[in-house]
């Protein structure tokens, strides 16, 4: 169980992902033409990153960050529809440390937007796909970068397992 853990925790992250709460900061002062066109992804991580699972009663808590490496990923907003795309590929470092004990994975990432609709409202830019949208909150945007962030807040019954998983995401798209 010890060895598998680490690997059903990235799957348990990696299925909360496509559910994000709001984080409203200051307001930016961002418009759909300032999002349109082709972005390169230049930045993820999270340093804050906790996951508590409950298994047969017993809670195990494992703290996590994860970085973004070796980033080959072209992100594009187009308009009239309003959908971004992704291609290409990076590298997450996930460090997760678990009862005193600390594992280091590298994980293949890539397309993590595939023909999502997209919107912006003040500085919040949603995406949707089917029913489900998520909204990230642009912390910085000039003519050249964007920062974005999402925030996990998130329970999840898998497996017999209850696994809440709290982490704050910053992305980086460059021009």
């Amino acid at each position: 169980m010890r060895k598998q853990f680490p690997l059903f925790l990235l799957f348990a992250v990696t299925v909360i992902l496509s559910s994000c709460s709001k984080d409203n900061n200051e307001e930016i002062n961002a418009t759909e033409a300032s999002l349109i066109g082709t972005w390169n992804l230049t930045a993820l991580e999270t340093n804050d990153g906790r996951a508590v699972t409950i298994i047969e009663g017993e809670s195990v808590v494992s703290d996590f960050t994860a970085v973004g490496k070796d980033f080959d990923s072209v992100i594009v907003f187009s308009e009239n529809p309003q959908i971004v795309t992704s291609e290409g590929s990076y590298t997450t470092v996930l460090t997760t440390t678990v009862m005193g004990q600390t594992t280091t994975q590298e994980e293949p990432g890539e397309n993590f937007f595939e023909s999502d609709e997209w919107r912006l409202d003040g500085n919040l830019l949603y995406f949707r796909t089917g029913e489900e949208e998520i909204a990230l909150t642009i912390i910085a945007l000039s003519d050249s970068e964007i920062t974005l962030r999402y925030t996990i807040d998130e329970t999840i019954d898998a497996l017999g397992t209850t696994i809440s998983v709290k982490a704050t995401y910053n992305m980086t798209l460059s021009k």
